[in-house]
């Protein structure tokens, strides 16, 4: 009987509250106004600035050609033997630069450099933002050098940006999966000292500008 009464005065309490609201005191908050200071550079300056803080290694590359050649120079500079590459347009690049890759996913236990492209970079922060789509769900976690292939056109000024265009373009069927990448991850030991974290120990992104007409 004793819990019936308390809780028929806790049904109560909660009517009592729903019927008579607390007076709104946040009535002039401001939610449409950006919280963020103002970008000093354009986003490209801004992306870069915040991705080689974030640890990444940035190559700026004016066009395709250049990216090949680039791609070419740091396989051989980094000994990248064989790249896991899936997707069929990377592909493509990797062959006109005549390097050797592997889309088996069984071989992603041996090569631990991989190639994909991104669906979005973000400026405010540097981040990279990935989709199942394109890169699926199982390489971010295995990799011990991630390349990622991005142009300008990709980078949008923040998160909220990025997540309306993709509202946009998968307007049937939305990716499985997002993952964003922030840079390489640290942490720090029990004596100060700062540690590889789990993820990815390189990370480069070949940045291709495809607005001043170079092929």
């Amino acid at each position: 009987m004793n819990s019936a009464s308390a809780k028929e005065k806790m049904l109560k309490s909660i009517r009592d509250a729903l019927i008579e609201r607390a007076p709104d005191t946040f009535h002039k908050l401001d939610l449409k106004t950006s919280v963020y200071h103002d970008f000093k550079n354009t986003l490209d300056v801004e992306f870069a600035e915040n991705f080689i803080r974030n640890g990444g290694k940035f190559v700026y590359c004016e066009g395709v050609q250049e990216a090949v050649d680039n791609i070419r120079f740091f396989t051989q500079q980094e000994n990248w033997d064989k790249i896991y590459c899936a997707e069929e347009t990377l592909q493509r690049i990797l062959t006109y630069a005549g390097l050797p890759f592997t889309d088996n996913p069984q071989e992603l236990i041996v090569r631990k450099v991989g190639m994909m492209t991104c669906e979005f970079l973000i400026a405010r922060t540097g981040s990279i933002l990935f989709c199942s789509h394109a890169s699926g769900r199982r390489i971010l976690s295995v990799l011990d050098t991630q390349i990622v292939i991005g142009t300008v056109a990709q980078i949008q000024p923040d998160l909220k940006s990025a997540f309306q265009l993709i509202k946009e373009k998968y307007t049937t069927k939305m990716p499985s999966m997002f993952s964003i990448v922030n840079g390489l991850s640290k942490i720090e030991d029990i004596d100060g000292e700062v540690q590889q974290g789990l993820g990815a120990k390189q990370l480069f992104l070949f940045l291709i500008d495809t607005t001043n007409g170079k092929p």
